[in-house]
Order: C-alpha cells, then structure tokens, then sequence
C-alpha cells in the first residue's frame, strides 16, 4: 500500500494488464508461505495446484505476455476497469529501493 493507503498498480508496457505492485521481499514471504501450505497439502490439493510449488519468477512477470518487471509503467486510471481481477508483479524502484507496501 501507498502512504495515502492505495496498491501501486503497474501496467504492463507490452499487453497492457494490470497488476498490483509488491516488494521482492514481500515476494518472497508469500512464496515461502504457499510452498509450506503445498508440502503439507494432500495429493488432490496439490493436484489442484497444478502439482506445482510457488516460486519468485512468477511475481517476475506478466501474468499475460510473460514481460519483465522492468517493462511495466505506472498504470493510468482508464487502464484497468473496476471489478478487474490483478495479479502481483514484483516492483523495485530503482531510485527509491522499493515501495512503502
């Protein structure tokens, strides 16, 4: 979240979808969170996970085109219309460290 309590949304430069802005850090926690839920899980819940563990490139990319984090752009308010479902894509700025999530 910003300092004014909104999600940093970027878009990306290529297909245009929008996804919500997360820190590699906040990344990382998450995948460590889903993989300690999957190696605990049943085989039919793993199953419905596509049998496949969590990991840092999937925040690496556009969930569409398979773009960099690198080529996306702050997202303008006639991109993404309301009730739009977003997906994470890890944002480090590159002058500031990163964001205040």
């Amino acid at each position: 979240m910003t300092q004014e309590g909104r999600m940093r949304l970027r878009t990306c430069l290529h297909c245009g979808w929008v996804h919500f802005a997360v820190t590699r850090a906040y990344a990382e926690a998450e995948v460590a969170r889903f993989n300690a839920f999957f190696d605990k899980a049943s085989p039919a819940t793993q199953a419905a996970y596509g049998n496949r563990r969590s990991s840092i490139q999937s925040y690496e990319h556009c969930m569409r085109c398979n773009a960099q984090w690198t080529e996306f752009r702050d997202t303008l308010t006639e991109d993404c219309p309301g009730g739009c479902t977003l997906n994470p894509i890890i944002y480090e700025h590159v002058q500031g460290g990163g964001l205040n999530i």
